[in-house]
């Protein structure tokens, strides 16, 4: 009995071990042939995944077209200007580079492409594959010229004043003709004031004589009747000193600023000069016309 179970054991673990080895050699062979057989794929995930790969063949594409118009643009655009490069939805904007404000002992460099400019370089014996260099001191600066105006006159005559005309046209000096009365001080008057009458005026004439005085008038009519005059002075210093004198003698004389009317025509102009006319000009017109003067005058807003 003991023999046939033992038997019976032995058959039992010998059938084990040859089922375990089948198992084992089956399951090989399957992985084996799944591995070598290809894949099966549905018909959308075909489609989803070919359009996938077109999108990005034509990225790709479409990058190394950027790179190549990249390329291009960086050779052939001129260094003074600054270019944008975009895709196809927008434009290639080219912009000017801003001008820099350079001191007194900065260089500035201009960069060209004008075809007239390179051919004057050229004939000149100059390199032109280098930049054009312009020292800034050498470029033209505006000049402002600090304008005066003058008038001369009075001229009473209107043939002589064409005459000055002339003259000034010459030189280059435009005029502008205006008539004008003005008032003018013409001095200074030193005198007694107006006594009651005539006779009044006799007495202190003798008193006058007496003491010595030899100049002296007495004025007959105008708001000034029977006044005694005792002379008219240019200046005020002269005129001051001689009634001070007057007053010495115990006389009370006072002084008056005198004034006359003056019409005539003046010339209007302006002139950069210093001074606006020669000084030797100036002086033959008023050896030649009495009583004119050139004066510096206000220039009209």
């Amino acid at each position: 009995m003991r023999i046939v179970l033992g038997l019976l054991i032995a058959v039992n673990l010998l059938m084990f071990f040859w089922i375990s080895q089948s198992e084992n050699h089956t399951n090989g062979l399957a992985a084996e042939k799944a591995t070598n057989m290809p894949s099966l794929q549905l018909l959308s995930e075909k489609s989803s995944t070919q359009a996938r790969t077109v999108a990005e063949e034509e990225a790709i594409t479409t990058e190394k077209a950027d790179v190549k118009s990249t390329t291009l643009v960086k050779k052939t655009a001129p260094k003074n200007e600054l270019v944008t490069v975009t895709t196809e939805k927008t434009e290639v904007k080219p912009s000017s580079v801003p001008a820099t404000t350079a001191s007194e002992n900065e260089l500035v460099t201009l960069v060209t492409e004008n075809k007239e400019i390179k051919q004057a370089v050229t004939e000149s014996g100059a390199d032109t594959t280098k930049p054009l260099v312009i020292n800034k001191k050498d470029l033209p600066r505006a000049a402002f010229l600090e304008v005066d105006c003058y008038s001369l006159g009075p001229f009473s005559a209107e043939s002589s004043l064409n005459s000055v005309i002339s003259m000034l046209d010459d030189r280059g000096v435009k005029t502008v003709t205006r008539f004008e009365t003005r008032r003018e001080l013409s001095g200074f008057w030193v005198y007694i004031p107006p006594l009651p009458s005539r006779a009044d005026a006799r007495k202190v004439v003798a008193v006058l004589k007496d003491r010595g005085v030899k100049d002296y008038l007495i004025v007959s009519n105008g708001v000034k009747k029977h006044a005694i005059s005792l002379g008219f002075f240019r200046t005020r210093e002269g005129a001051q000193q001689h009634r001070a004198h007057m007053q010495t003698l115990g006389l009370a004389p006072v002084m008056d600023e005198s004034y006359k009317d003056s019409n005539g025509f003046w010339l209007d102009f302006t002139s950069s000069s210093k001074p606006a006319l020669p000084n030797a000009f100036v002086e033959d017109l008023q050896g030649q016309y009495d009583g004119i003067s050139m004066k510096k005058r206000q220039c009209a807003k």
